[in-house]
């Protein structure tokens, strides 16, 4: 557990001294809260605590892809560093430490202003509504929405950007994020998660814990993918998000390895 803290620690530190996580995260933040307290669909609702979840649905889709979008040469960067790989291999901590603070650590320094803003916006309805649930409801969306898929969005930039140039693999990050959590299947000409337990959003939790409208679960459809919101299908989307999310970073993280050790042998 110490092992892991440093790596934690030391990630973090390398990616907030990077502009590109600022210049990615905060914008994308600030349009999030300013849609939050601009927007019919978030301010129409007469409840504080749906207001919030209503917002959540705005950070989870603006910030995580931000957070995506800012960290996507992360594991290309320890690809092409002669000798870092060997260096961190040598250290003592398990394969398993160094790969969970490589993910992590950089997601973590990213999404600390947007929950530092989304927790002040969340006081503030708590404060003039005169109820503690509107802030309940943004921890239990950082928790269990905004938190997974920024993993999620960080390890799919990261695995794209190792087989691509990161400029391409941010464009394509942008179009399978908005796919996978806003294209619903009246408007979608193909297959898509949006509405499902597979989708990112992680709408079940966002409505079952998070007091968002019912309409960010399911999306209209139905079908085995798109149950009816309970306890136990939000806890199967926040499940399949975070396998999604460890899927993505193990393979990506697979492929930078063979293409350091082909650099290394060159």
């Amino acid at each position: 557990m110490t092992i892991l803290l440093w790596t934690l620690r030391y990630e973090a530190l390398m990616a907030a001294r990077r502009k590109v996580v600022w210049g990615a995260v905060l914008p994308l933040t600030l349009l999030s809260l300013l849609l939050a307290g601009s927007s019919p669909v978030v301010t129409g609702h007469d409840d504080p605590a749906a207001r919030v979840g209503a917002a959540a649905v705005l950070v989870t889709t603006l910030c995580s892809l931000g957070t995506g979008l800012a960290l996507a040469d992360r594991m290309r960067g320890r690809a092409g560093s002669t000798g870092l790989p060997e260096l961190l291999t040598a250290t003592p901590a398990s394969p398993l430490a160094r790969g969970a603070g490589a993910l992590a650590g950089p997601m973590l320094a990213a999404l600390a202003p947007v929950a530092v803003l989304f927790l002040l916006y969340a006081t503030v309805v708590t404060a003039t509504s005169g109820s503690f649930a509107p802030l309940g409801a943004a921890l239990a969306a950082l928790l269990t929405s905004v938190l997974p898929a920024a993993l999620l969005a960080t390890a799919l930039a990261g695995l794209i950007g190792v087989l691509l140039p990161v400029a391409a693999a941010r464009a394509i990050t942008v179009v399978v994020w908005l796919w996978a959590c806003h294209f619903p299947p009246s408007f979608s000409p193909v297959p898509t998660p949006t509405g499902t337990v597979l989708s990112p959003l992680a709408g079940y939790t966002l409505v079952d814990w998070a007091h968002a409208p019912a309409v960010w679960a399911t999306r209209g459809g139905d079908g085995p993918l798109r149950p009816t919101v309970t306890f136990g299908t939000a806890l199967l989307n926040l499940a399949l998000v975070l396998a999604l999310a460890a899927a993505c970073h193990l393979l990506g993280h697979f492929i930078a390895r063979v293409r350091a050790r082909r650099i290394g042998a060159s």
